[in-house]
């Protein structure tokens, strides 16, 4: 049976770990009419310890939670069989949380140390923690459940987007490897500031100032302007990007990815390839992700490029970036590829 009074919160998403943990301590007050005298240990803390603090009752009749951070009975999977015996202490635990004052809350709190970090949930202490405890997951957001958060979020303050808007957003977020919710509600917060009054819908202009300074944003708005072959908007943010060996190695993979989505394109739409082959092919070129935004972009520039020089500019990436793990390059030679090929526009 769940105790309302006993929560479990684990995963790499600071923001809705903080909301799960702000939710539990709104439900401990309002349940015990007070705020709850607050207790945190850490995670070397002995269980006897910890076990006598959520079991204490005050003598005034008020009301405590423990909250316990990176719970060792809680471990992280490494590989391997999960534990499927519970120790003495184990069990000596459980049976406490079961009799524990319903004037007191327990919350677990285990943030993943990385991102590819998981919580050993096949281990027996944590499927037996489940039977009684209120259980949060809180995972990292990429591309594909972040427009969820974003479009709640503007829903509770009466906005919403316009197809061009939300066509920004998605393509923009693709740049992202993980995308940090307090960041992006952040962005969110300024953006309502910066709109005039009375706006109910909010358009790609208007989301143009959004996440300025970023990498995954100079990187979304400097392959845009380049697929345009606009050096003038281009050449700005050449140092920053292409500045490092690190940057520079992950930048110029996503560029080679977006001129190659952007020939593909050119040679389904040559040979009349029927739409919905053509996103399937071309998903398999974007390594499974959809390419449903990203064509919005790929085009208003198709008529830019042919597919000659697309050959010639990935053949030349990809050349750069060998002679940079090779030592033989240095970073900012990326300048000299963009001044080349933006110094026209080709009309293919």
């Amino acid at each position: 049976m769940k105790h309302s009074n006993i929560k479990c919160i684990y995963g790499n998403e600071p923001y809705l770990m903080e909301r799960e943990e702000r939710r539990f301590l709104t439900a401990c007050q309002q349940r015990a009419g007070e705020a709850p005298e607050q207790t945190v240990f850490e995670k070397d803390v002995p269980v006897a310890t910890v076990v006598e603090a959520f079991q204490a009752s005050s003598l005034f009749g008020g009301s405590g939670l423990v909250i316990w951070k990176d719970c060792p009975l809680l471990p992280i999977k490494h590989g391997g069989r999960s534990r499927s015996k519970l120790t003495k202490e184990e069990t000596w635990f459980l049976a406490q949380m079961e009799n524990m004052p319903e004037t007191n809350g327990l919350l677990f709190i285990t943030k993943m140390p990385k991102e590819t970090s998981k919580l050993d949930t096949g281990c027996v202490f944590f499927k037996e923690l489940s039977k009684l405890a209120d259980v949060a997951e809180c995972r990292p957001v990429d591309n594909k459940s972040v427009m969820t958060y974003v479009n709640d979020y503007l829903a509770q303050h009466n906005l919403s987007l316009t197809s061009r808007g939300d066509r920004y957003l998605r393509a923009l977020f693709q740049t992202w490897e993980t995308i940090p919710l307090m960041y992006v509600f952040s962005e969110l917060d300024k953006l309502q500031i910066m709109l005039p009054d009375g706006t109910k819908q909010i358009d790609a202009k208007d989301l143009t100032a959004l996440f300025a300074g970023s990498m995954e944003k100079n990187l979304f708005t400097f392959t845009d302007y380049f697929l345009q072959r606009d050096g003038a908007h281009t050449l700005p943010f050449v140092d920053g990007l292409f500045a490092k060996q690190d940057a520079f190695l992950k930048n110029t993979g996503y560029v080679i990815t977006r001129l190659r989505l952007l020939r593909a394109y050119k040679e389904l739409l040559a040979a009349h390839c029927p739409p919905r082959q053509c996103d399937e092919i071309l998903t398999g070129v974007n390594r499974g992700k959809s390419v449903k935004y990203a064509l919005y972009s790929l085009k208003k520039v198709i008529s830019y490029w042919k597919i000659e020089e697309l050959d010639e500019l990935i053949s030349q990436i990809f050349t750069l970036q060998l002679n940079i793990r090779r030592g033989m390059a240095a970073p900012i030679d990326m300048e000299q590829l963009i001044c080349l090929y933006c110094h026209h526009k080709g009309r293919a």
